[in-house]
């Protein structure tokens, strides 16, 4: 195979952090989560929350990625976290009524005239043209969303959303198809994350706003200016850098790389050090840009003749004024970034990712190899960090890594009340913690030690535990339960 063709699939088919249906499971399990947690907690909505966690993921994907009910959701489970007291303000948006119809239209799509899809049989997206309200609940939609836009401009600006033409629209869709047949995994992987799309226009000190990626502030959603819309190579660069944005937010949502996401990592083409989080939200799109550039520069006739000429350099935002990089003139590309912010990520604060989150680095600029010989050493630790050798129960239990210790002789039962929802297709369990309530995602090794655990004696745990396992496992047990008692999803049996 074309190494490139080899990397569109390395980066597009990984089963924890890229496929598209791996991901979407875990989300759609983890709002069926949320949703029972909430009813018990809410009473007056627990009939129309149970109706939506019953219903098929078809009927309840466009509900659950409209961006309104996204963002609600989200504060929800953010409260519950904390353990905030606070009215939930997705119940009250299903006491309006706005999740009552199930025909696979959300609830802020139904109000845009005309529907458009951008991008139909690529990925569920709409297009923000206008909105046209018609009831009550459908105002409190409308001016939601407007709301959540606003949040998202630049302070102090005088950014506006622009209502598409023809044009725009068709352009942003040039661009998802040449996406999509120049990394046919990769590319056409990241579509499927978005849900809205729309135009503005904002400015601020560092110049025009080309395109943003709501994430949190109006989730599943993404915005570009409409001039990027005129050229089909910088539409599908663009869809592909928010796109990217967008899943990786999807992929956090069932997920923890970093135990200390707020770190302060200094960026030399930045004068503002970014969080750990920024950081790997930073090197997920420059290694992925790294392969379509390299992919444009090698793209066939055909693609060239219907597309037009790439681009012809690798370009990347100017350093900012005063910066390392823009005194000394360094970090000019794609990759030299990529393996800044993967050295940065897993050499210098290795200890604070997750075990997950140092195979998603080294994952990434692994699969760059190829066409970037050396760069996956940025991503071998100085010292080796984290879990024992061997691939025991080490960081199985979301976020919630824990030194082995000795066992309880009397055993230990699961806590209550635990609501939890089985994957095995991806040997997952997918469970929330009671106090406080929390989302934890169990590998099959915790999952089996958390079934395990119904309060028989240690010998019996044991036993069992050796006969699931193997022999060879024996040691994974004290860890294992280490690690669920900090998650709060097993107590001893003696309490």
């Amino acid at each position: 195979m074309n190494p490139l063709s080899d990397i569109d699939l390395t980066l597009g088919t990984d089963p924890q952090f890229s496929d598209v249906a791996a991901i979407e499971t875990r989300n759609l399990a983890r709002y069926r989560l949320g949703m029972r947690v909430l009813a018990r907690r809410h009473p007056g909505a627990a009939e129309r929350l149970g109706r939506l966690c019953a219903a098929g993921d078809a009927e309840l994907r466009p509900l659950m990625y409209d961006p309104v009910l996204r963002n609600a959701f989200e504060n929800d489970m953010t409260f519950l976290e904390r353990g905030t007291a606070q009215p939930s303000g997705f119940a009250a948006l299903l006491q309006l009524g706005v999740a009552d119809v199930l025909d696979g239209v959300g609830p802020c799509e139904r109000l845009t005239r005309p529907r458009v899809q951008p991008w139909p049989g690529r990925g569920p997206a709409w297009v923000w043209t206008e909105l046209n309200p018609a009831t009550r609940a459908d105002e409190h939609m409308a001016g939601r969303l407007e709301d959540l836009l606003a949040g998202t401009m630049l302070r102090e600006s005088s950014g506006h959303r622009v209502v598409p033409d023809a044009d725009m629209i068709a352009g942003a869709g040039r661009g998802a198809e040449l996406l999509a047949e120049l990394l046919p995994h990769a590319g056409a992987g990241v579509l499927p994350h978005i849900c809205l799309a729309g135009f503005l226009r904002d400015e601020g000190v560092d110049g025009v706003v080309n395109s943003i990626a709501g994430g949190d502030p109006i989730p599943s959603a993404f915005f570009m200016a409409p001039e990027r819309a005129a050229d089909p190579w910088v539409a599908a660069e663009t869809l592909f850098h928010e796109g990217l944005h967008l899943k990786l937010f999807d992929v956090l949502r069932t997920g923890s790389l970093a135990r200390d996401p707020d770190v302060l990592v200094p960026i030399p083409w930045r004068i503002q050090p970014w969080s750990l989080t920024r950081v790997l939200f930073a090197l997920h799109v420059y290694a992925h840009l790294v392969l379509f550039r390299a992919a444009a520069a090698q793209a066939g006739p055909e693609l060239r003749g219907r597309y037009g000429e790439p681009p012809a350099t690798d370009f990347v935002d100017m350093p900012t004024p005063g910066s390392q990089a823009g005194e000394n003139g360094t970090f000019t590309t794609s990759a030299e970034r990529a393996a800044y912010l993967g050295e940065q990520a897993v050499r210098v604060h290795g200890g604070m990712l997750t075990v997950e989150g140092r195979r998603f680095v080294r994952w990434l600029l692994g699969a760059l190899e190829p066409i970037e010989p050396g760069i996956a050493s940025a991503a071998t630790p100085a010292v080796p960090v984290g879990g024992p050798a061997g691939g025991s129960a080490g960081g199985s239990v979301g976020g919630a890594e824990a030194e082995p210790q000795r066992l309880d002789p009397r055993g230990y039962r699961q806590a209550t009340p635990v609501e939890a929802f089985p994957l095995p297709e991806q040997r997952q369990l997918v469970a929330v913690s009671p106090s406080p309530p929390r989302f934890r995602w169990l590998n099959g090794h915790a999952w089996l030690i958390y079934a395990l655990c119904d309060g028989a004696d240690l010998p019996t745990l044991r036993d069992r535990y050796v006969r699931a396992a193997g022999q060879g496992a024996a040691g994974g047990l004290e860890r294992g339960v280490a690690e669920l008692l900090a998650a709060g999803l097993i107590e001893p049996a003696s309490v």
